[in-house]
């Protein structure tokens, strides 16, 4: 069986080492704030390309309606304080077997308001049916942006110590393929396009009326 595009990993998350995921959950999980506030269970999650805001929208959310973010760039940089000198691929994947075990154990967490800072639409159904298990309900934010802005939006944010702008660039293409596997699936509860990319205040509102009508219940 060929993969979804050239890019896509069928990696399994088993296998974490012991170290990795103690080391992780002291330096990366434990730092995460507003674990202790109180929301019902609500996973948010972004469909769409790189560099289009998901973290500044991610952390905004967090401020506002006091929600814990998980980011997958954040668990690359601890990961890298820790093994400075590690390959690109063995990043890539103890980055995904401790996301996907943290995934697992979300219910331990206090607050339900969990905001996954990451492209969700590569590995949807690998991810969301663990949270589903727990019990959460799930609001997409989704991203419909042209090309043109995609690669402006790339360019302008530069590298990252974690990825490089020509490397997401060149995997735009993959990009569309597993955002469409993705959209046959599920609806965005929004859509942000170019000429609202950054309206952020109109996600917290759909947001924040999402929670409260779940409190409502």
């Amino acid at each position: 069986m060929s993969r979804i595009s050239p890019a896509y990993r069928e990696d399994s998350y088993e296998g974490l080492p012991v170290g990795v995921k103690h080391y992780l959950d002291e330096h990366f999980l434990a730092s995460v704030p507003n674990q202790e506030a109180e929301n019902p269970k609500l996973l948010i999650v972004f469909s769409g390309g790189n560099a289009v805001g998901k973290s500044s929208l991610s952390q905004k959310i967090a401020r506002e309606l006091h929600g814990v973010v998980l980011e997958n760039d954040a668990v690359k940089l601890n990961i890298l304080e820790c093994m400075p000198n590690i390959d690109r691929e063995s990043l890539q994947l103890l980055t995904w077997q401790y996301t996907m075990n943290l995934y697992e154990r979300c219910s331990d967490i206090k607050n339900g308001l969990i905001i996954r800072d990451g492209v969700i639409d590569w590995y949807y159904d690998r991810i969301l049916p663990i949270f589903r298990k727990q019990g959460y309900e799930v609001f997409i934010v989704g991203y419909e942006l042209s090309r043109e802005k995609l690669i402006q939006l790339i360019n302008s944010r530069g590298d990252k110590p974690t990825v490089s702008a020509k490397r997401l660039i060149s995997q735009l293409d993959d990009h569309e393929v597993h955002q469409k596997r993705f959209r046959a699936a599920y609806k965005p509860d929004i859509l942000l396009k170019d000429e609202n990319v950054f309206n952020h205040d109109m996600v917290i509102d759909a947001i924040r009326s999402k929670i409260n009508k779940s409190r409502d219940r």
